[in-house]
């Protein structure tokens, strides 16, 4: 199918026809995952960005290498009421192709007998495969993302040079000016990476670990008021104004 995803689910969206599954082919899962989950967020279908305060979205991953019985389990007793304040409960699966043979089984059944107002949103990774019997009872989608992680792997590098050196007011305003016109996906994704590098020089003897340690604790607190919609240039304000 060519069409676009996020046409095509705004125009179903629309005309009260949204389809009960959908099976997504991504070459970069994390990427489409946080981009659907924003889109989730703008077209009113959840409250916030942190799938974890949703009580109407589910999120289910591998745990290892597999993604086991008891996830499915735990979808099916949760969302087995119709949700209570929004329109639709949603679940999305990432990394569907690492369903085991119990856990695919439990949601092949949920798929052919499909509850009122639920979503299904299945990721897989662009040349795995998931069972034809799955596949066949979603809407099939590619997207193709850009590589953020080349995109942004200077930014990255300045930001971590920056808050670990030192910090040139002018420097700051040019970060500020430049990362406020960011979507709100890339800059969680920059953030993200930050927290990331930053765990990792704890275990580095040429940093200062508590300066380290009060970067990640910032770092945190900045993803989560990002997650939660804050205002992007806010935001900003409260992580510069906090690392002086």
């Amino acid at each position: 199918m060519n069409i676009n995803f996020y046409d095509y689910f705004n125009y179903s969206l629309s005309e009260d026809k949204l389809p009960h599954a959908f099976l997504i082919e991504s070459n970069n899962i994390n990427v489409t995952k946080d981009n659907i989950i924003n889109h989730l967020f703008e077209k009113k279908l959840i409250n916030n960005l942190d799938y974890q305060k949703n009580l109407n979205l589910i999120l289910i991953e591998p745990d290892g290498k597999e993604i086991k019985s008891q996830d499915i389990q735990t979808l099916q007793e949760r969302f087995s009421t119709l949700p209570v304040y929004n329109k639709y409960n949603v679940y999305v699966i990432k990394n569907a192709e690492k369903l085991n043979k119990s856990s695919a089984n439990k949601l092949l059944k949920f798929l052919e007998e499909p509850g009122i107002n639920i979503i299904g949103i299945l990721l897989f990774d662009y040349n795995s495969d998931v069972l034809e019997t799955i596949r066949s009872r979603c809407q099939y989608f590619l997207i193709k993302e850009q590589n953020l992680s080349a995109d942004l792997e200077n930014d990255i590098s300045d930001l971590m040079d920056f808050i670990n050196g030192t910090r040139n007011f002018n420097k700051e305003i040019d970060f500020k000016k430049k990362y406020s016109k960011f979507q709100r996906n890339a800059l969680i994704f920059v953030f993200e990476s930050m927290l990331n590098e930053s765990e990792k020089l704890l275990d580095s003897s040429c940093y200062n670990i508590i300066n380290v340690s009060k970067n990640i604790n910032l770092i945190d607190k900045i993803l989560r008021l990002l997650k939660s919609n804050v205002n992007i240039d806010l935001v900003l304000d409260i992580f510069f104004i906090e690392l002086r």
